[in-house]
C-alpha cells in the first residue's frame, strides 16, 4: 500500500514562500530544520549539503515541504506549464475562491484566468503560479 506522505517545492525566496502557503492557505509550520551531512549528500546526490526543510500542515494533516538549498549546484530553470509533462500543480479545495483570487490578485501572484465554474458545473476552479514556479489550482465545490 502507498499513501503520500508530503510535496516537496524548492524555492528561492523563502521568505514568499512561508508568506505564500502559511498566510493565504493557513497551513502551519511542523517542522523546520538544516539538513546537511554524508546522509542527505547521499539521498540528494551532491557533495555538502546543506538545506532547510520546512514541513508546512494544513488543517486535514497534509503537508507541503518547502526546500531552500543555501548551496545547491546550479540547474537550469525549466518552466511549468499546465499542460507540461510531469508534475505541474497542486490543487486545494478552498470556501471562498473570489475573496482568495482577488486578494492574491493585490499581491500580484499570477493567475491563469478569474474563477471559472467547470463544465459539469460541480465547482469553480483557477489556476495560479506559486512563488516555486510550480501552479496551485484553486477549487470551490458549489
Amino acid at each position: 500500500m502507498v499513501i503520500i506522505r508530503h510535496t516537496g517545492l524548492v524555492t528561492k525566496n523563502l521568505k514568499k514562500s512561508l508568506w505564500f502557503w502559511k498566510n493565504i492557505l493557513n497551513f502551519k509550520i511542523k517542522k523546520d530544520q538544516i539538513e546537511k551531512g554524508s546522509l542527505i549528500d547521499k539521498v540528494l546526490g551532491y557533495k555538502n549539503v546543506k538545506v532547510r526543510t520546512i514541513k508546512l500542515e494544513d488543517k486535514n494533516k497534509n503537508l507541503i515541504e518547502i526546500l531552500y538549498f543555501q548551496n545547491a549546484p546550479y540547474a537550469k530553470i525549466n518552466k511549468v506549464y499546465p499542460y507540461s509533462s510531469g508534475y505541474t500543480h497542486i490543487s486545494v479545495t478552498v470556501k471562498d475562491i473570489f475573496k482568495i483570487y482577488k486578494f492574491l490578485r493585490k499581491e500580484k501572484i499570477k493567475f491563469n484566468s478569474k474563477p471559472e465554474k467547470s463544465q459539469d458545473g460541480k465547482v469553480f476552479m483557477t489556476y495560479c503560479k506559486t512563488p516555486e514556479g510550480g501552479y496551485l489550482e484553486l477549487v470551490q465545490e458549489v
